[in-house]
């Protein structure tokens, strides 16, 4: 099924932030009982990172709204893609498009915003969910699906699509086809370069 199909079809469409429509500098930092850091992540790494007993992660880099604003650099084939897909989409009521990003809340909302913005994102019109904010150890691949559940309890999608840098949230994504055999999940898996490898043939 190509995009213009599908957006006839209607659905939800979700886009990480990280790596997929910005490449960032923010790290993750792995600190052991005494608070020292042990090991530095990056966002690749951390959606594949497990903890060892004991240890906690230090995620200040990555709530700083600051650092996101001025180090972060756009994707551009990515930042037309969620605009052109929002276009095609907005008003419908049985299509939604919104961020699902493994982060939690920024120390500062509005700059965090404004980068959006800035790049022609009708921000104001496309939620943010921030997988960070889940409580528990599961991985950011499997909170990420929880917020997936939460759309489909609120509106049977037809489709469920994810633009991800992330291989196993595309992976875990997919997996979902399982406890929702009437919906059809499609996997873009975004290079670098903001190009896009679909995981799986429809």
């Amino acid at each position: 099924m190509n995009i213009k199909d599908l957006l006839k079809e209607g659905g939800l469409h979700m886009f990480d932030v990280d790596d997929t429509l910005f490449h960032t500098t923010a790290k993750i930092h792995v600190k052991d009982k005494h608070g020292k850091t042990v090991k530095t992540l990056d966002n690749k790494e951390f959606n594949t990172h497990t903890l060892e007993p004991g240890h906690h992660y230090d995620f200040h880099e990555f709530r700083s709204a600051d650092k996101f604003h001025k180090e972060s650099k756009p994707i551009s084939k990515m930042i037309n893609k969620i605009k052109s897909i929002h276009s095609n989409v907005k008003g419908k009521p049985d299509s939604k498009v919104i961020l699902n990003t493994a982060r939690a809340d920024f120390d500062d909302k509005h700059k965090f915003l404004d980068k959006f913005k800035q790049h022609g994102i009708d921000i104001n019109k496309v939620h943010i969910e921030r997988a960070g904010n889940i409580p528990g150890n599961e991985s950011p691949a499997e909170k990420k699906t929880e917020i997936v559940r939460k759309y489909l309890a609120k509106q049977p999608y037809k489709h469920v699509t994810l633009y991800d840098d992330s291989k196993k949230n595309l992976d875990t994504l997919l997996k979902m086809k399982h406890e929702y055999p009437n919906v059809r999940f499609h996997a873009h898996h975004v290079q670098p370069d903001g190009s896009v490898k679909k995981l799986k043939d429809d």
